[in-house]
């Protein structure tokens, strides 16, 4: 903050909450707010429903405030009182705007600015306490996701809504929380952010499996891409609209393979995030795909599942040890299907290291 010229960061119920003071619940409709001042003692304000969950707080001072009072006024006065300076302060980025447009009204004269720019590179350099969450995180996703696609045959006809239950059902038993996932079938798998609905599981056709979910505050994502029954070797997939796809399943998988382990060796000190994404792009370019890879290669990952910087096109941020970020390049034909390979990696003295032990090579699903 001294660095940066930050008299006072207002943050709310959120990741950097989470990270700097241990809060998880979520905010309301309620202010709940800690007031953390370059000079003199944080201090948390909060309506009086969560006096107990303040008390939790590495915090020793809490203002409260209760029903029918206006908690900005309250703010503004103890800013005051305290002798708080607020002509620079720096706001929590997902806070709503119906405390941030307030806050902008009652101190008319501070220049707001983004806290992000103060805990995004404290959060980007993962502690050894917060890999080891995350390491867990990924052992966990890979036998959750081991229990469902085992069932084999057993999901033929069912849909992608049943599958995603099963694999939330066998996260949670694994301790993952709040999970999610992209169930995608076939033509679907060439959409990447696919919502899942009831298009059904069949035999000749792709199933892209993208999910993520909270192991202890920290997250995991993964995606993996499997093929049910066996693949056309004549070029498609089992989805022909009108012609053919630009090749054929299997070709397309062992591309973004190949493409995912050329990002995974570029990801190492020394080189910048947008060296990780320039190798696996220049991987699917060579063999003339270039335009079916829409996105970039990684994000990155910890309290939120997109955090910080992304491993993409020009990106320059210079990987150091203790990053955590996603390797995700993909392949999608519409109308035809689509491939992704995702882990998320932790970068080392030397190398990327995989949190994620489940195969990426090509599996049948029989």
């Amino acid at each position: 903050m001294a660095k940066a010229g930050i008299d006072v960061f207002f943050v709310s119920p959120s990741s950097n909450l989470f990270y700097l003071a241990g809060y998880a619940a979520k905010g309301d409709e309620r202010l709940f707010l800690l007031a953390l001042p370059l000079e003199g003692a944080p201090f948390v304000l909060a309506n009086l429903l969560y006096q107990n969950e303040v008390q939790s707080l590495p915090i020793q001072d809490a203002v409260f405030w209760k029903d029918g009072d206006d908690p900005f006024v309250l703010l503004k006065s103890e800013i005051e009182r305290r002798k708080i300076s607020v002509r620079n302060a720096a706001l929590e980025p997902s806070i709503p705007a119906m405390f941030s447009l307030p806050l902008v009204h009652h101190f008319p004269t501070a220049q707001f600015s983004l806290g992000s720019t103060l805990t995004g590179g404290l959060r980007e350099i993962k502690e050894p306490d917060e890999l080891e969450i995350i390491r867990r995180a990924g052992c966990a996703s890979d036998r959750a996701l081991e229990a469902v696609i085992g069932k084999g045959s057993y999901w033929l006809g069912k849909t992608e809504l049943e599958f995603r239950d099963a694999l939330f059902a066998e996260l949670r038993r694994e301790g993952i929380e709040s999970p999610g996932a992209a169930v995608a079938v076939g033509a679907n798998a060439a959409v990447p952010h696919h919502l899942c609905g009831n298009t059904v599981i069949e035999s000749g056709k792709c199933l892209l499996v993208d999910f993520w979910g909270r192991l202890e505050g920290y997250y995991t994502d993964c995606t993996r891409t499997f093929f049910v029954g066996e693949p056309d070797r004549k070029g498609g997939a089992g989805e022909t609209p009108g012609g053919a796809p630009p090749c054929g399943f299997e070709k397309a998988h062992a591309i973004v393979l190949e493409a995912h382990m050329a990002a995974e060796a570029a990801a190492r000190p020394g080189n910048t995030l947008g060296d990780v994404d320039k190798a696996a792009r220049s991987v699917i370019e060579s063999y003339g795909y270039g335009e079916y890879f829409t996105h970039r290669t990684g994000h990155g990952a910890g309290i939120d599942v997109h955090e910080g910087n992304s491993a993409g096109k020009g990106v320059e941020t210079p990987i150091v040890p203790g990053m955590v970020f996603s390797i995700e390049p993909g392949l999608y034909f519409p109308g035809y299907f689509g491939v992704r390979i995702e882990n998320l990696v932790i970068t080392g003295e030397n190398a990327a290291q995989p949190i994620h032990a489940y195969p990426r090579e090509l599996r049948l699903v029989n």
